[in-house]
């Protein structure tokens, strides 16, 4: 078969595959998101008939508030003075006025003072049963009010329809007691209210009495009063509706109203049709797309740039510049391969040469500290051969000389004579002492005379590490750079050494090299420390091992509890001649470290969670 027509069956197959495809998606996911988005509509539309019952108890609320905290009606309940009768509830007047159904007014015993139903629509006064008698019993809900200011919202059932009810404890201006009674106002939900909700929210609601006595599921809503127990939602889908039921919950905790909330399925009735539309224009586009296939792309071509691709992907993700691409072929893409190729040698070449001068470079920068080594160990050694001197000079060697002449002078007493020997062997004592300690202060001095040579040796051979690659035990090299720190920093950090730098195994460097790396982390950590006036602050130096199909490496984590590093100053720290510290410097120590650390075949990195947070710095070099 002609690799055209491959092509071109291959094209097809996967255009239909993909029709058939995105059909499943529209039955199996988008028409069912849009279902669900009108499921999730419908309940969303409920809770908004809810709140909207809830904004009639915030109604209330603040008018009860205004009639119960007022010192007239507190002065009322106490007095009876019927002149608040006459002038401030005006028989059914003040309930006109407030358009509320109901207002009570009781005694701290329950007792009625006042209290009056009426019908908005006639005017006429109504019977609501209990709370048109003279008395409400003591546990009843309303009269429940523990607080001074502490309020009870419910809906009650009455013979006339449910009403939302507010009852309020009877206190002065001032919201002072104690509390002469209970003020209740009340609202009808009757179909005047609900047929105003649903004007209101533009929702179809149908309200009707509950068919059980039983509450299951009961939930709460969530408003500033919790004044709307019902039950949880009951869904029903019809062909052009879906149907929320939930049944409203008295202060008892009893069935009182069923609301049913419809909403319109325009959602799934306008998403089919998008649905249609969209697959036609998608086999429409992807026929035109096949043809251009066809045309243009040919899997001649798409073979070998995907290799070339993918190569350069890997070259990216592995930073390794040794593997070439093999692409034949005396055409431009060929051509592009070999080109490739030849640049990835360059470029390897030149990073080599980079890092090499790199390296090189901070030979002259880590002198300083090579003289501040050699300095902290002359320093104790000048000291310690002063003292000896000194010692030396006052020893008694006259007088010694003299006690031997007088010994040996025939004409000197017998107990001038005894008092010589014993000061000879007092004087020989002190002189054996003062030889023993000239002895260990001299061999002390050998020592770090030693100390010296060795440091110099160190960085002798330093420049040529390259040659001197070996299994080093990175504790070893931690312990030595431990012992050489200088005071400032020992008194400034703590370090800690976790168990996993003992347990992985050696790892591929130079000695020379890691002990100045290691050094420059730790002076480098000290110094953070030291900018937060920590008195003393901590290093948790661990380890462990990271194996990747291309190398088996040792990853060494130094964590400090410092001034940690600026986001914006991370990308920067491994650059040259860039410094964080308000101090004069090189700004060499991250950045040789680094170009150590890369000719060394490892990578180093630092991370911080921000300033103020330590950092911690990151070195991997690979297994011995």
């Amino acid at each position: 078969m002609q690799l055209s027509r491959k092509v071109n069956l291959f094209i097809a197959l996967v255009f239909v595959a993909l029709i058939l495809l995105y059909i499943q998606v529209q039955q199996l996911i988008i028409m069912p998101s849009f279902v669900s988005l009108e499921k999730e509509m419908a309940v969303d539309n409920t809770e908004r008939v809810l709140e909207a019952i809830d904004n009639e108890f915030n109604q209330l609320a603040p008018i009860a508030s205004d009639w119960a905290y007022w010192t007239t009606t507190y002065d009322y309940v106490l007095t009876k003075d019927e002149t608040y009768e006459k002038e401030v509830l005006v028989g059914s007047k003040a309930l006109i006025d407030l358009k509320m159904n109901y207002i009570g007014i009781y005694d701290v015993n329950g007792n009625a003072v006042w209290n009056r139903a009426i019908d908005l629509s006639t005017g006429k006064v109504l019977d609501i049963g209990l709370l048109s008698g003279k008395k409400l019993p003591a546990k009843n809900p309303l009269l429940q009010l523990h607080g001074l200011t502490d309020e009870v919202c419910g809906i009650i059932p009455t013979p006339h329809a449910p009403m939302l009810v507010v009852a309020k404890s009877i206190l002065t201006n001032e919201n002072k007691g104690p509390t002469a009674g209970t003020f209740i106002l009340g609202k009808f939900l009757d179909e005047a209210c609900i047929h105003s909700i649903s004007q209101q929210t533009k929702f179809l609601i149908l309200a009707s009495q509950p068919t059980s006595n039983a509450a299951p599921a009961l939930i709460h809503t969530h408003t500033a009063h919790e004044s709307i127990p019902h039950t949880q939602y009951r869904l029903v889908t019809t062909q052009d509706y879906w149907k929320v039921y939930t049944t409203l919950l008295d202060l008892h905790k009893k069935p009182i109203l069923t609301l049913q909330v419809d909403t319109a399925r325009d959602i799934s009735t306008y998403g089919a049709m998008a649905v249609k539309h969209s697959l036609w224009l998608l086999i429409t586009a992807g026929l035109a797309v096949m043809f251009v296939l066809w045309k243009f792309l040919q899997l001649a071509v798409i073979a070998p740039i995907t290799t070339l691709t993918n190569h350069t992907i890997k070259i990216g993700n592995n930073n390794m510049l040794d593997e070439h691409v093999e692409i034949k072929g005396k055409d431009e893409i060929g051509v592009l391969s070999k080109t490739f190729n030849q640049m990835i040698d360059r470029l390897a070449e030149s990073r080599k040469q980079l890092i090499e001068q790199s390296y090189r470079s901070g030979a002259n920068d880590l002198a300083s500290g090579t003289l501040h080594n050699i300095r902290n160990t002359i320093t104790p050694l000048s000291v310690r051969l002063s003292t000896l001197q000194q010692a030396l000079k006052t020893a008694p060697l006259s007088e010694i000389r003299k006690a031997a002449e007088e010994l040996i002078d025939p004409t000197t007493p017998q107990e001038r004579l005894n008092d010589l020997l014993q000061f000879l062997k007092l004087a020989t004592e002190d002189l054996e002492r003062l030889l023993e300690k000239s002895y260990d202060e001299l061999t002390l001095s050998i020592q770090q005379i030693g100390r010296v040579e060795k440091c110099l040796v160190d960085k002798r051979l330093l420049p040529h590490s390259d040659q001197l690659i070996e299994p080093i035990c990175m504790l070893d090299v931690i312990n030595e750079v431990k012992k050489r720190l200088g005071p400032e920093v020992r008194d400034t950090i703590n370090i800690e050494i976790e168990d996993s730098v003992e347990k992985c195994s050696n790892i591929v460097g130079t000695q020379a090299a890691l002990q100045l790396v290691v050094e420059n982390i730790l002076i480098n950590a000290a110094e953070s420390i030291a900018t937060i006036d920590r008195n003393k602050g901590c290093v948790i130096i661990s380890a462990k091992k990271k194996v990747t199909p291309e190398q088996s490496m040792v990853e060494y984590l130094f964590t400090d509890n410092g001034a940690g590093v600026d986001h914006n100053h991370i990308d920067h720290l491994f650059e040259r001649d860039f410094s964080t510290k308000n101090r004069n410097g090189a700004g060499f120590g991250l950045h040789w470290s680094s170009n150590t650390i890369q000719a060394l075949g490892g990578q180093m990195f630092i991370e911080s969670p921000g300033i103020g947070h330590g950092a911690t710095v990151h070195i991997l070099l690979p297994l011995a």
